[in-house]
C-alpha cells in the first residue's frame, strides 16, 4: 500500500535520497530547519521507520518514491 504523502513530505523524502541534511533541505525549500525536522518526524511515523536510511528504503519499497528510471517520462518514444 502506498502511503499518502503531502507535497512537502514527498519533497523532503526525495531530498533525503540525495543525501541532503535538514539545513540543506530547509534552504532548498525556503523554510526553517525545524519545519524540515518536523516533516521528517511525520515521515518516520507514516513509513514506520527509525532512521533516514530506513525512510528512503521504505519510500522505494512502498512505492512512495520511484526509481529515476521508472515512470512515463522515462519511456523512449519512436523506437522501431
Amino acid at each position: 500500500m502506498i502511503p499518502e504523502l503531502s507535497y512537502a513530505e514527498r519533497v523532503v523524502l526525495e531530498s533525503l535520497t540525495e543525501g541532503l541534511h535538514s539545513k540543506e533541505i530547509a534552504t532548498r525549500l525556503r523554510c526553517s530547519r525545524a519545519t524540515v525536522e518536523n516533516t521528517i518526524r511525520l515521515l518516520y511515523a507514516k513509513l514506520d521507520a527509525r532512521t533516514r536510511s530506513q525512510l528512503v528504503a521504505r519510500g522505494f519499497s512502498t512505492g512512495a518514491l520511484r526509481d529515476a528510471g521508472e515512470g512515463p517520462e522515462s519511456t523512449t518514444k519512436g523506437e522501431g
